[in-house]
C-alpha cells in the first residue's frame, strides 16, 4: 500500500513539474490536493505518523548516531568513541563540559636512518664586482 502511495505522490509531482498546460491547470491541481490533504481521514493520519516520530525521534537519533560514529570509525581506521568529546579548544576556552579522555594507543616509533656527513658546500666562483673601463686602442 505504501508503494502505490509513493508511486502515486511521485506521478503527480511529475506531471505538475513537467506539464505544460499553464497556470491554470497547475491552479486546478493544486487546489485538488489541497482539498484532499485537508480532508479528516488524511489529516488523521498525519497526526498519527506525527505522534509516532514524536514518540521515536529521540531513540532514532541516538541510534543513527551510534552507527554514525561506528561508520566513521571504520572508515579512518580508528576506535570509535563512545560519547561526546571536548575539543583541546573548547577546553582552554572555559568550556564547562566535562570531558572524557580518549584511550591511548601504543605508538610504533622506527629509528631515523643514518645521514651521511656531508660538508656544506661553498662557492668558488664569486661574480666579479669589478668594473672594467673601456681602452682607448
Amino acid at each position: 500500500m505504501r508503494g502505490k502511495i509513493i508511486f502515486v505522490v511521485g506521478l503527480s509531482t511529475g506531471y505538475v513539474l513537467g506539464t505544460r498546460a499553464g497556470r491554470q491547470r497547475y491552479e486546478q491541481i493544486k487546489a485538488g490536493a489541497d482539498k484532499v490533504w485537508s480532508t479528516p481521514v488524511v489529516q488523521s493520519g498525519v497526526a498519527k505518523v506525527q505522534e509516532f516520530a514524536g514518540a521515536r525521534v529521540d531513540s532514532v537519533k541516538v541510534e543513527l548516531s551510534k552507527k554514525a560514529r561506528k561508520a566513521l570509525a571504520a572508515f579512518i581506521g580508528r576506535e570509535p568513541l563512545d560519547g561526546p568529546q571536548q575539543s583541546a579548544a573548547a577546553a582552554k576556552a572555559g568550556s564547562t563540559a566535562p570531558r572524557t579522555p580518549a584511550p591511548k594507543k601504543p605508538v610504533a616509533t622506527k629509528p631515523a636512518p643514518a645521514k651521511p656527513a656531508t660538508k656544506p658546500r661553498t662557492s668558488t666562483t664569486q661574480p666579479s664586482t669589478s668594473t672594467t673601463q673601456p681602452s682607448d686602442d
